[in-house]
C-alpha cells in the first residue's frame, strides 16, 4: 500500500505488486493495467504467424521480467478482487492494426459486472491503427458505488471483433516485429482493513518503575 504525503514525491503504481494508495481515509485505491500481447513470439496467444484472431482473451497483467525464456516471476492473469468497487476502464492499443484494413475492427472490455462502468467500444480508424489517446469509460462516482462482487474475484477479458497483428506506423513501413499490446486498464477501490495495533500508541500495562 502507498500513502499519499504532502509535497513532491510521486510515484507510479505498481500493477504487478498490488500496489495500492489511501487517497481517502479508509480506502484503498488501485490501478491495474494488463496486456494482450500481439508479438508474433507470444505462442499463447497469437496464431504462428503472430495474428490475434478475433475472439476472447484475458490480458495479463506482465512479469517485470522482460526475458521470455527465462522468467522467474511469471506473468498473472487480470482480477478484481472480491468487494472492488470499479469506476473506470479503459483501452489503448499501440502497435496494433487490423490484419485487414477496413478502419470498422472494435476491442471492447467485456461486462464485470452490473455495479460496473459500461466499457466504451474502441474502434480502429481509417488505417486499420487506433487512436494513440485509447478511449475510457464514463467516470462513475467514486463516493457511492457498490462492489461488483462480494465474495469472489472477477475475471478482466476483452473481446475483439476483427484479426489484428504487430505493426508500426506508418503503415507502408509496417513491421510484424513492434512491440504491440492490447493495454487494458481497471480502477477500482476496496475498503482499507480495521486499525491495527500499528496505528495507536497503546500503552504497556506496567512500565518499569511505575509505582502502584
Amino acid at each position: 500500500m502507498t500513502v499519499i504525503f504532502p509535497g513532491n514525491y510521486v510515484a507510479q503504481l505498481n500493477a504487478y505488486r498490488d500496489q495500492g494508495v489511501v487517497a481517502l481515509p479508509g480506502v484503498e485505491f488501485y490501478r491495474l493495467v494488463g496486456a494482450v500481447v500481439v508479438n508474433p513470439d507470444n505462442d499463447n496467444v497469437t496464431t504462428v504467424d503472430g495474428t490475434l484472431s478475433a475472439g476472447t482473451y484475458t490480458p495479463q497483467i506482465l512479469s517485470p521480467d522482460l526475458r521470455q525464456d527465462d522468467k522467474p516471476r511469471k506473468d498473472r492473469p487480470m482480477t478484481v478482487p472480491a468487494n472492488a468497487v470499479v469506476y473506470r476502464t479503459a483501452i489503448s492499443a499501440p502497435g496494433v492494426q487490423e490484419a485487414v484494413v477496413a478502419g470498422s475492427g472494435t476491442i471492447v472490455i467485456d461486462t464485470l459486472g452490473a455495479n460496473a462502468p459500461t466499457s466504451a467500444t474502441f474502434t480502429a480508424e481509417a488505417d486499420g491503427f487506433f487512436d494513440e489517446d485509447g478511449i475510457s469509460s464514463a467516470l462513475n462516482s467514486v463516493v457511492d458505488g457498490t462492489a461488483i462482487s462480494t465474495s469472489v474475484e472477477t475475471d478482466v477479458t476483452v473481446t475483439t471483433s476483427v484479426d489484428y497483428i504487430a505493426a508500426l506506423k506508418p503503415s507502408a513501413g509496417a513491421c510484424r516485429n513492434s512491440p504491440s499490446a492490447i493495454l487494458v486498464e481497471v480502477c477500482y477501490y476496496v475498503p482499507a482493513p480495521a486499525p491495527t495495533y500499528d496505528d495507536v500508541s497503546i500503552p504497556y500495562a506496567v512500565e518499569a518503575g511505575q509505582g502502584y
